[in-house]
């Protein structure tokens, strides 16, 4: 069974800030942005495939370049909740706070 994909807001307001720090290399941003959408729109067939995240088990990460991808599987109602896009050598543990 298929599973919805929702965004969190602060995924969008992380997808802005990538933007924002690949204004100057937009052919980086693109390759990122195409193979996050391609990653995302398979994400809903195939929730689990990505390793949980040692440090918050509540979240599977994804990694995208230089970039990690946040998101939490809930079986009960299949949705997956993606929470965060973040530079991979930012401090995870200040970033993730919830």
């Amino acid at each position: 069974m298929m599973y919805k994909i929702e965004y969190i807001s602060t995924f969008y307001a992380d997808v802005l800030n990538v933007v924002n720090n690949l204004e100057e290399y937009p052919q980086k941003a693109k390759r990122i942005f195409e193979r996050l959408d391609k990653i995302l729109k398979g994400l809903g067939q195939t929730p689990e495939m990505y390793q949980i995240y040692e440090d918050f088990p509540i979240f599977r990460k994804i990694i995208v370049e230089d970039y990690l991808v946040f998101y939490i599987v809930n079986k009960r109602d299949k949705i997956i909740e993606v929470h965060r896009l973040i530079y991979a050598r930012m401090d995870m543990k200040k970033q993730l706070k919830l």
